[in-house]
């Protein structure tokens, strides 16, 4: 019986702890996780990002900076300083892919951010030097960015 009992338990509990696949989609990874784990997962997935830029899969580089996004959104942090950064870094790899639309609606969501949490680093920088000569309401001619939540 107390066999029984100590398998059930390493079941259980190894189920807690286990990974999730950063190939799940967002839904799956907030059902599936930790709340705590979420920002361990946020970590990971830009991790790959840089690896799969690096290698140059840009497209899957986004899809995993898509879902670093929203996992950071649903936790509340939206309005983070690691939210903007995952922004820029959006809008470069859109740049990279030819969508200028896209990568000046990320710079200027970015640039909001920025704004909002009045950050002194080199944020403040980066959206200065970026897009200078575009001009702020460009985007808004362009596709929303329907992904994205609000």
């Amino acid at each position: 019986m107390k066999t029984t009992y100590f398998a059930l338990f390493l079941i259980i509990s190894s189920g807690l702890w286990a990974e999730p696949s950063l190939d799940q989609s967002v839904a799956e990874i907030l059902d599936q996780t930790r709340l705590s784990r979420i920002p361990t997962v946020i970590s990971q997935l830009e991790e790959r990002s840089h690896k799969k830029v690096e290698s140059g899969d840009f497209l899957g580089a986004r899809e995993d900076l898509k879902k670093a996004i929203l996992l950071k959104q649903s936790i509340g942090m939206k309005e983070s300083e690691g939210n903007a950064q995952l922004l820029f870094q959006m809008a470069n790899l859109e740049t990279k892919l030819g969508h200028s639309c896209e990568a000046l609606h990320y710079t200027s969501l970015a640039k909001q951010i920025v704004k909002k949490v009045s950050l002194r680093s080199e944020f403040t920088q980066i959206s200065q030097n970026r897009g200078g000569s575009a001009g702020v309401g460009k985007w808004e001619s362009c596709e929303e960015v329907s992904w994205l939540q609000d």
